[in-house]
C-alpha cells in the first residue's frame, strides 16, 4: 500500500473511533490526522529499518507530541487526542490471538504472540509517558 493509502485508512479508523467515543467535534480532524501521520511514521521506520518496537516507539512519541500541541492550541485535555491517536497502532489482533491460544491450552504459540504484544504495548505507553513529561519539562523551563 501507498503512504497516502495508509494514512487515509488509519485517519478514517481513528475518526470513526472518535465519533463512537463521543470526542468533541473540534478534535476530530486534528485526532484523525495526528493518527495518520503517526501510522505512515510506523510503517516507514518498520520497512526502512525493520525493528517494529523502534517504529511503535518513534511513531507514538511523535504522535504524543502532536497532541500535546493540540491540546495547547485548541485548549483542551491531552487525553482527548491520544487516546483516540494511538488506536491504529494498538496490537490488537495480538491480544486477540494470545488470549486465544491461551483458552485453547496452547501456551508456547500464546508466549511466542504475547511477548512481542506485550512489548508493542509497553513501548506505546512508554513513548507517551515520555512525551508527557518532555511537553511538561519544557513547559516548565519555558516559563521561567
Amino acid at each position: 500500500m501507498t503512504i497516502f493509502t495508509n494514512f487515509f485508512y488509519s485517519f478514517m479508523a481513528s475518526l470513526f473511533f472518535a465519533l463512537l467515543f463521543n470526542a468533541p467535534k473540534r478534535s476530530l480532524p486534528v485526532t484523525a490526522a495526528i493518527a495518520g501521520i503517526g501510522y505512515v511514521v510506523f510503517i516507514l521506520i518498520t520497512q526502512n529499518l525493520g525493528s517494529k518496537p523502534l517504529g511503535f516507539f518513534l511513531a507514538t512519541l511523535i504522535m504524543g507530541l502532536l497532541c500535546e500541541i493540540a491540546a495547547r492550541v485548541l485548549k483542551m485535555t491531552t487525553t482527548t487526542f491520544v487516546t483516540i491517536a494511538v488506536i491504529p497502532l494498538v496490537p490488537g489482533l495480538g491480544i486477540y490471538r494470545t488470549m486465544q491460544f491461551i483458552v485453547q491450552n496452547n501456551y508456547e504459540a500464546a508466549v511466542q504472540i504475547g511477548i512481542p504484544t506485550l512489548l508493542a504495548a509497553g513501548t506505546i505507553a512508554l513513548a507517551i509517558a515520555i512525551s508527557t513529561f518532555a511537553v511538561k519539562l519544557f513547559l516548565h523551563f519555558w516559563q521561567q
